[in-house]
């Protein structure tokens, strides 16, 4: 059976029938996020790389991170709005084509 029946069968049954499947296929998937969010912090533990270590370190306090990112946003909003570097051409020469 494909989809498409087995989506139609489920249709035609009564509503007690469709709300255990409906709980079922969400616990499914809510314990497949959790599973896969629980083993992240594992990686986290003592095996992380010096790499990933260094750059926690550096990020320093939360609210460090944040003023940083909050600045950061208004230089690039800035940047976008009047252009980092302005250049501008005092002589253009147009040359008739051949």
């Amino acid at each position: 059976m494909d989809f498409q029946a087995k989506l139609e069968n489920l249709r035609s049954k009564p509503d007690h029938i469709k709300r255990r499947y409906a709980f079922w296929s969400s616990l499914s998937f809510t314990s497949l996020v959790f599973v896969f969010w629980i083993s992240s912090f594992a990686s986290w533990g003592s095996t992380t790389t010096p790499v990933v270590a260094e750059a926690v370190n550096r990020a320093g306090s939360p609210g460090q991170s944040m003023v940083a990112a909050v600045g950061s946003f208004f230089v690039d909003i800035k940047d976008m709005v009047f252009g980092p570097k302005k250049m501008s051409y005092s002589n253009i020469e147009v040359l008739p084509g051949k």
